[in-house]
C-alpha cells in the first residue's frame, strides 16, 4: 500500500510540474514571446527551479498579460517575491536572448 501511495503521489507532482511548465509557456506566448523564446525560457527555468518555485512563478504570470510589452512583462517577473525565481528568469531571459550559458 505504500508503494501505491508513493507512486501516485510522485505522479502528481510530476503533473503539478508539467502544469507549471505549460502554463508558463502559455503566458510567456500571451505576452508577445515568440515561441522558441518561450520554449527556451521554460526549459531553462524548469532546469534552474524546483517544482515548488515553478508553481510560484507559473501562479504569478496571471497578471503579465496586462504588460504593454515583452520586455515590461519580463521587467515584472523580475520583480517577484521568490529570490531563486528572479534569478532564474534573468538568468534564463539572458541566455535566450544571448545564447550564454546554454
Amino acid at each position: 500500500m505504500r508503494f501505491v501511495s508513493a507512486a501516485l503521489s510522485l505522479a502528481l507532482l510530476a503533473s503539478c510540474a508539467t502544469a507549471a511548465k505549460m502554463t508558463l509557456n502559455d503566458r510567456f506566448r500571451a505576452i508577445g514571446l515568440s515561441a522558441d523564446m518561450a520554449d527556451c525560457m521554460v526549459d531553462d527555468l524548469d532546469d534552474r527551479l524546483d517544482d515548488r518555485d515553478l508553481r510560484d512563478l507559473a501562479e504569478y504570470t496571471v497578471g503579465l498579460s496586462r504588460a504593454d510589452s515583452a520586455m515590461e512583462a519580463v521587467d515584472s517577473l523580475l520583480r517577484i517575491d521568490n529570490p531563486r525565481a528572479v534569478a532564474a528568469v534573468g538568468r534564463a531571459a539572458f541566455g535566450c536572448v544571448t545564447g550564454f550559458g546554454k
